[in-house]
């Protein structure tokens, strides 16, 4: 008797300790702005004094001076891309940042003509530490590139068919496609340089897609010039623009599950009827035990 009440005071601590842990833990999801670690947001979403949107319906109805950051590493529903095609074409700036994700999905649907390669794009010459950190220094001359000298890649991409849009940015001409998958250039692998960065007008607004969103990451995001020159993205339509950044569509880890779960929980017992419940559980487990303490002294007697 005395084991099996250890053995169960220590499951209950057991759970109560990681019930804590999970609760109290931060974020760790790739591009949350809760995630303080070096996959995370928050250093940009803090600089940016950015608002954290979890549906477009969150967005305004008059987009006009404001500026939509979106990673889409989720799958897009038609009403979601209807939505973000009425934000742009009402005045909206929306910034997509992708490699191999569903950023084609989002062009195609505010009517861009721009599309993400989802070719690893290397470069053994002018790169950080490896050829799979290209290092972007060629730049168009304008308001979008002023003070910038480098940006800094990570496992990045590039984008095809924008010659109906405006490029800024270009990798070397040492920089390669990797079609073949080997990690070095071959003579099926296409040569730079290749198109990073690039914008289009689309009704009142503007559509700015950006080949790698890891340049927005803690880890990455005081390297070079990233952060002026996401800074001057975001000015494109809006000399202060109000910044959103949407989490609606980034993959969920199993911390994040853990953590809704929580929250369910909690909101239940919560509740009026939960507490209640909780209440009664707590009255009928101390009645038992009383009942058999009072069995086991009527046995010694």
């Amino acid at each position: 008797m005395k084991t099996s009440k250890f053995l169960l005071a220590l499951t209950l601590i057991l759970i109560l300790s990681l019930t804590i842990v999970v609760w109290f833990f931060p974020p760790n999801g790739d591009f949350r702005v809760d995630n303080p670690f070096w996959n995370g947001f928050s250093t940009v979403d803090a600089k940016m004094k950015a608002t954290t949107i979890e549906t477009f319906d969150s967005l305004p109805s008059d987009p006009v001076g404001t500026a939509l950051v979106l990673v889409p590493y989720e799958p897009f529903s038609a009403n979601d891309l209807n939505r973000l095609s009425s934000y742009v074409s009402n005045g909206g700036t929306l910034v997509v940042l992708d490699d191999y994700g569903y950023g084609n999905q989002v062009l195609n649907g505010v009517q861009s003509t721009m599309t993400f390669s989802g070719i690893p794009m290397l470069d053994p010459l002018y790169n950080y530490k490896n050829e799979q950190l290209p290092l972007i220094t060629s730049f168009a001359t304008g308001p979008l590139t002023a003070n910038i000298s480098s940006v800094v890649l990570n496992h990045a991409t590039c984008l095809n068919d924008t010659s109906n849009a405006t490029v800024i940015a270009f990798s070397s001409s040492f920089s390669f496609l990797d079609v073949s998958g080997t990690g070095s250039s071959t003579g099926s692998d296409p040569n730079g340089p290749f198109p990073y960065a690039a914008y289009q007008k689309l009704g009142q607004g503007y559509v700015v897609a950006l080949a790698d969103p890891s340049i927005l990451i803690n880890g990455m995001i005081n390297m070079g010039n990233n952060l002026q020159f996401i800074n001057n993205v975001l000015k494109l339509n809006a000399a202060n623009p109000q910044v959103f950044i949407d989490q609606s569509h980034l993959p969920t880890t199993n911390l994040d599950v853990a953590k809704a779960d929580l929250t369910f929980v909690y909101s239940v017992i919560s509740s009026p009827i939960g507490s209640l419940s909780l209440i009664a559980v707590i009255i009928v487990l101390s009645l038992n035990s009383i009942y058999r303490k009072g069995e086991d002294h009527a046995e010694k007697r």
